[in-house]
């Protein structure tokens, strides 16, 4: 089935659930995209490939937007490219409700977690079962992750 941005983006506000789109419908329309640049890039229309870049960039914004929306309410994303990274996305507020309700959060804006797995990554060295304080930005992303747990009073 192929894909086309107005009609899935349309189809995406006009239903009530997240619309499955797999990963080979996504390369197709990344394809359709660049042939489209390419012939931008033929003609040499430069004023026209900049309002197409705008317009996309304004309608996948959009799309994604939504898409998230739809996942923090708690619709199901199925087996769609994105469902993983929607699915943690959907996690965020029960996090920040269990941040503010339990957790304590020091001067300087960290909270504790625990580690679930052992991390060394570019300015973050966690072991898995330590607690760590962890500035809350991070803590979010890792706790929605899986990678880490909150720790309450």
């Amino acid at each position: 089935m192929a894909m086309e941005l107005g009609r899935t983006l349309e189809e995406e506000a006009l239903s009530k659930k997240i619309q499955e789109i797999s990963f080979p419908q996504l390369m197709e329309e990344k394809d359709r995209i660049s042939r489209i640049y390419s012939w931008c890039a033929r003609r040499r229309e430069g004023e026209i490939c900049r309002e197409l870049e705008r317009v996309l960039a304004d309608a996948v914004r959009s799309f994604m937007r939504l898409r998230i929306f739809k996942a923090i309410m708690g619709m199901d994303p199925g087996k769609s490219f994105d469902s993983e990274v929607l699915k943690m996305v959907a996690k965020i507020p029960d996090i920040m409700i269990d941040l503010f309700k339990s957790v304590p959060i020091d001067p300087y804006g960290r909270v504790p977690i625990r580690s679930k797995v052992d991390l060394d990554g570019e300015g973050i060295s966690l072991r898995r079962g330590y607690i760590y304080m962890i500035h809350l930005d991070r803590a979010v992303i890792l706790v929605a992750s899986g990678l880490a747990e909150l720790v309450s009073l």
